[in-house]
């Protein structure tokens, strides 16, 4: 009879716990995230059979130039949006000020970005013919991702997770029409005008269905609440940016030391399923990431959340990479074509570095935002970065694409381990003087 009760007990916790996940959008953030993983990842899959090794070659290289510059987006000022409305959650005023501020600084800023877009695709001698065509078409693109990532920062520090999570997908399931009918018609230069359209109408829905004003005439900011914008945004930016950018340099040095188009598009499409993987970590942290800002003085209560996220996280992604490195040549062959048969090797190793980037690296660094070690993560992101070049050069020139794979890992596995120690020993040390 005891062990009836306990068992009931125990079932009733778990429902609980579920249909508070359910009321806080949980399960709109983590599955629209699936969802819209799905619908990119058909994308890039239905591209690569479209065109032409060759031509997917072209469009890769220029896409990756054009990621690297899109990096400093804003000067990362949609991060600091995130982080400094979900401390006030409910402020409407201080949150209107904060986007209004942040909105004119980064236009401002991604005017330099357009111009060197232009610049770069224009007089740089790219060494794949064809690219500087494609980043002159992609100048202005910039500023509507601007647009979009700052009214999903909106909806996520004001906790409106189910319109974050349908603006989303609805951005997704445009990018896929409009870029397969682009791709077909008019080749990689296709491709360029699904984005365009994908987030015209997204920040058009933003604007009038789910009324985001970003720009108002309240009152500004404070200078001490300028400055402190201006620091989260520059340090998220920089922690933001080594997550992307590690594939991105894998890909950009490829192009100097062997510039090949068959070579970018085989790595290009060893990193497709990896690359895609980090929105399992990365739907979490949209959800968890405003209750951890929130109770950023608590360290006994963010240590043992943490610990819970990293548990059950490790064990999700645990499970999917074993299978994917077990199937390696099936997807391979299924998805991709025989033609891509080469890369099952650096797809497996991909797929492990994203075991410790997913479980550890991601989170950690993200929740170190939260707790305003803005600093450390500078001084990471930065140090990492140095080690990702280097590596980069040395381990392509050794390994060709292989060593691209090893560098990214190399730079993965460290970054893991000081994030994550330093976050561990913040929680303890804020919740030993609470």
């Amino acid at each position: 009879m005891r062990g009836f009760f306990a068992k009931n007990m125990k079932m009733s916790k778990i429902n609980t716990t579920i249909s508070r996940f359910a009321k806080t959008g949980f399960f709109h953030i983590f599955g629209g995230s699936v969802v819209n993983r799905i619908i990119t990842f058909l994308s890039s899959v239905i591209i690569v059979r479209i065109l032409s090794k060759e031509e997917y070659g072209i469009f890769t290289h220029a896409w990756n130039i054009y990621s690297i510059i899109i990096l400093l987006n804003g000067l990362g000022v949609a991060s600091a949006v995130l982080q400094m409305c979900s401390e006030k959650t409910g402020d409407e005023d201080y949150a209107r000020r904060v986007c209004s501020y942040a909105t004119r600084f980064g236009l401002t800023f991604d005017l330099l970005i357009a111009i060197a877009l232009l610049i770069t695709g224009t007089f740089v001698p790219l060494k794949i013919q064809g690219a500087g065509e494609l980043l002159r078409l992609l100048c202005v693109l910039p500023v509507l991702r601007l647009l979009f990532d700052l009214i999903s920062s909106y909806l996520r520090s004001q906790k409106r997770n189910q319109d974050f999570a349908k603006l989303n997908m609805i951005d997704s399931v445009v990018v896929l029409g409009i870029s397969i009918v682009g791709a077909i018609l008019f080749r990689e230069k296709g491709m360029i005008l699904g984005y365009y359209v994908a987030y015209l109408v997204t920040v058009i829905l933003g604007f009038k269905w789910l009324k985001v004003r970003l720009l108002h005439k309240d009152a500004p900011l404070s200078r001490p609440e300028r400055k402190a914008l201006r620091n989260i945004a520059f340090v998220s930016m920089c922690n933001t940016g080594l997550s992307q950018l590690l594939y991105l340099l894998d890909i950009f040095v490829l192009g100097i030391v062997d510039p090949e188009e068959t070579i970018l598009a085989s790595y290009r499409v060893a990193t497709i399923i990896p690359s895609a993987l980090p929105f399992i970590p990365t739907a979490l942290v949209t959800y968890i990431y405003p209750y951890f800002a929130q109770h950023q003085n608590d360290g006994a209560w963010c240590l043992k959340r943490y610990k819970q996220t990293v548990l059950g996280l490790g064990a999700l992604n645990l499970l999917v990479c074993g299978t994917l490195i077990g199937f390696a040549p099936w997807i391979i062959r299924l998805i991709f074509g025989a033609a891509y048969m080469d890369v099952v090797p650096i797809f497996r190793l991909l797929t492990a570095n994203f075991f410790i980037s997913g479980t550890f690296r991601i989170l950690s660094g993200n929740l170190l935002v939260t707790q305003r070690k803005l600093k450390f993560n500078l001084v990471v992101a930065i140090f990492s970065g140095l080690v990702n070049v280097v590596a980069d050069f040395l381990f392509i020139r050794w390994w060709g694409p292989m060593g691209a794979a090893l560098a990214t890992v190399t730079v993965v596995l460290l970054t893991s381990i000081l994030n994550t120690v330093y976050l561990i020993y913040t929680f303890k040390r804020k919740a030993k003087t609470a």
